[in-house]
């Protein structure tokens, strides 16, 4: 029998931009798993945001409990 992975986020800290440190939120961005290229709306530079796929989403299970 396989037990269920549980994910916790312990601490969070805020997203900054790595040039001009400004906060930022990603709920604006459509980001998927793998290379996401960023604008930044503070400093208008482009970065890239990686984003792992959780162990809790697809043959695993789902995040929505």
């Amino acid at each position: 029998m396989m037990k269920k992975l549980k994910e916790q986020i312990m601490q969070e800290f805020p997203h900054r931009c790595p040039y001009c440190e400004k906060t930022i939120t990603y709920e604006q961005f459509n980001l998927k798993a793998g290379e996401n290229e960023i604008k930044c709306p503070s400093c208008k530079k482009k970065y890239i945001k990686v984003v792992a796929p959780s162990f809790t989403e697809g043959d695993h299970g789902s995040r929505s409990e």
